[in-house]
């Protein structure tokens, strides 16, 4: 019998993380065309031209991204009415969620963060759950630190190559493209939701 501990890999927006696009759209049409927000931002346009995509992947830094997105906004926008819009994208992560997390960690399982983000949306994060992410997670791979985006097999192969050995691991991304890139480049098993992670682990 193989011994070693399971490995669980999370997306965190749209997995952990509630999403509130429409909230966060809606913020965004009060400083910004929807022309700026959809080809120059690049909210809900996957081109890697866009700055979302840029700083995403570590290419331009917060004040880089600031200055660009003003430099499109009305007349008499802020830099803190930028991020505060931003972050309206983060909805939450609600008790029950915790309360999972710290289960399967209890059970033995080495549980990680893979998150697709930014500087912006990071600070806000750590802001609000930095002490539960620091307890409950072995490690956290972010893209805009890392300089990889999922889907791309470099970012799996990089997460895979820094974990721990393990018996197996499993990962958890709401985003199909993404789970079927993990399950080709490196093998992991993939599910839609915690739900449906720990559903599974419980009947085992």
């Amino acid at each position: 019998m193989n011994d070693k501990p399971t490995n669980i890999v999370f997306d965190f927006g749209g997995v952990l993380m509630r999403h509130d696009r429409q909230g966060c759209l809606k913020a965004l049409r009060q400083l910004l065309s929807d022309e700026v927000i959809t080809n120059i931002l690049g909210f809900g346009n996957d081109n890697p031209n866009t700055l979302r995509y840029r700083f995403e992947i570590g290419e331009c830094s917060r004040q880089e991204f600031l200055d660009s997105i003003l430099a499109h906004s009305k007349p008499g926008t802020t830099a803190q009415q930028v991020i505060d819009a931003w972050n309206i994208l983060h909805a939450g992560i609600d008790e029950r969620t915790w309360g999972q997390l710290k289960q399967l960690r209890n059970q033995g399982h080495r549980l990680y963060l893979m998150s697709n983000t930014d500087d912006i949306h990071w600070q806000h994060t750590c802001s609000l759950y930095g002490d539960k992410i620091g307890a409950l997670f072995d490690e956290v791979f972010l893209s805009f630190k890392i300089g990889l985006v999922k889907p791309d097999e470099a970012f799996f192969k990089t997460v895979d190559e820094r974990m721990a050995d393990a018996n197996q691991t499993l990962f958890v991304d709401d985003m199909e493209r993404n789970r079927l890139v993990a399950q080709a480049s490196v093998g992991w098993k993939t599910y839609g939701a915690i739900d449906e992670l720990t559903k599974e682990l419980t009947k085992e």
